[in-house]
């Protein structure tokens, strides 16, 4: 069908600049051209030999977040609200604000804009310049950055963003987006080989790509994305874990509840193809709790978390204790993102509504968590990777919740819950870094 040049095909990060060891900041801001002005670079360096270590590191920050969001962006914010679960975003909406950096981070990541490893670092230097932003004067005055802290923020920012003059993920996959709205594939396609062939992370934003256009487009580009969806969901639907499989559900019930006739349409034959109407929700509730989770998320990446998380936390968990399963992978990841908190400690006044999340849930929540929602759990498996505070209550819940008396299918996880109620951080750490590895299989 499609020509050598024009086949479709994964994407993924482009390889990184390399910056040596012992590399000062005038020697690494030179690589970040692409996206700094002359100015900015000399006051990156000027802010160093100062020792403005907080200073500086929040300046570069605030231009690697506003980068990333605005190459993402070029994507379609709708198409970002429905890869983020994000009812409230539409094509007007402004991706510096209403996109958070967490979001923007690990969406990048699944679009290939950044690797796995970079995303991972980026997020530690997003939580060390979040804990000195929030300091109070006091604090301030005592707790300070060290210029170590502060170099190694400045290369993760440069060798991940900065240093790109465009991310190369980003165009192809947008590439690839439109070929999904022009072309129209066949079962023996070997276009349709790839993607079924493909890693499973390329396999499940293709699904999102798919309900995202069937969804929003209109004409020939909508009817291209329906009979494209109907030949690649039962290549894929056997394949899907379960919060895919949700996902497609969702999408049902909410474009048959807005009267979208040809996406209904679609959708119900693509569904009855694979007999999945199991996974069409009763009622859009789920969006409610999404939407819950999402505040939280946001609170807990934010500055002054430990104040702004216990507000969308009780919302959360004022929602009810039968949480919607479209719904569920996105509430535990907040819940549990509040319960494990960070390298300096967790919010006392969110605790409480956590702790009420937490106690509701049935020993088969659990072992659908452990099952199909945690190898997927970028938040979590990061704060198990390398952060000892969390860490440490993780094996506390781990342990008061019972979980080594689940049913877990996978042995990585299976080993990772064995070693959190045997109090063994160095295996969970390991464990952990394992599972994120594969975030993208």
């Amino acid at each position: 069908m499609s020509s050598e040049e024009n086949a479709i095909r994964p994407w993924s990060a482009r390889e990184a600049a390399v910056i040596p060891a012992q590399s000062d900041p005038d020697q690494i801001v030179v690589l970040a051209r692409p996206q700094l002005t002359k100015r900015d670079m000399d006051s990156i360096v000027s802010a160093f030999n100062n020792e403005s270590f907080e200073m500086v590191s929040a300046f570069v920050w605030s231009k690697a977040s506003a980068v990333l969001k605005k190459q993402i962006s070029t994507l379609g914010m709708e198409f970002v609200g429905e890869m983020l679960g994000r009812q409230d975003l539409d094509e007007d909406s402004d991706p510096a604000t209403s996109i958070g950096d967490h979001e923007a981070i690990a969406l990048a990541e699944d679009l290939g804009v950044i690797s796995s490893t970079q995303a991972l670092r980026l997020k530690h230097s997003l939580e060390l310049v979040t804990h000195f932003v929030k300091l109070d004067q006091q604090e301030a005055e005592t707790e300070m950055m060290q210029r170590e802290e502060a170099l190694s923020l400045l290369k993760t920012c440069i060798v991940s963003i900065l240093s790109q003059p465009s991310f190369e993920g980003a165009v192809r996959f947008a590439d690839f987006r439109k070929a999904l709205t022009e072309r129209a594939l066949r079962p023996d396609d070997g276009d349709v080989l790839a993607i079924v062939g493909g890693p499973y992370f390329f396999k499940r934003t293709t699904l999102g790509v798919l309900l995202s256009l069937v969804k929003t487009r209109k004409g020939a580009p909508q009817e291209h994305a329906v009979g494209n969806l109907l030949v690649l969901l039962p290549r894929l639907w056997p394949g899907l874990r379960e919060p895919e499989k949700w996902q497609v559900g969702q999408a049902y019930a909410e474009v048959n509840s807005e009267g979208n006739r040809i996406a209904s349409t679609g959708l119900k034959t693509a569904l009855l193809r694979v007999h999945g109407f199991d996974f069409v929700p009763e009622s859009l509730r789920s969006n409610t709790f999404s939407e819950a989770a999402a505040r939280v998320l946001a609170a807990h990446f934010g500055f002054n978390n430990f104040f702004t998380e216990e507000e969308p936390m009780r919302v959360l968990a004022s929602l009810g204790t039968a949480i919607p399963r479209p719904a569920f992978a996105k509430c535990m990841e907040a819940t549990l993102a509040v319960w494990l908190g960070n390298p300096w400690g967790n919010s006392w006044a969110a605790e409480r509504p956590a702790r009420k999340v937490l106690d509701t849930l049935r020993r088969e929540q659990w072992e659908y968590y452990l099952n199909s929602c945690l190898r997927r759990d970028r938040t979590v498996l990061d704060k198990l990777v390398s952060e000892d505070k969390p860490i440490a209550r993780w094996m506390a819940l781990a342990t008061a919740s019972r979980l080594d008396e689940s049913t877990v299918v996978d042995a990585t996880v299976r080993r990772l819950i064995e070693s959190s109620i045997e109090g063994r951080a160095d295996q969970v750490k390991q464990r952990a870094q394992r599972l994120r590895e594969s975030v993208r299989d």
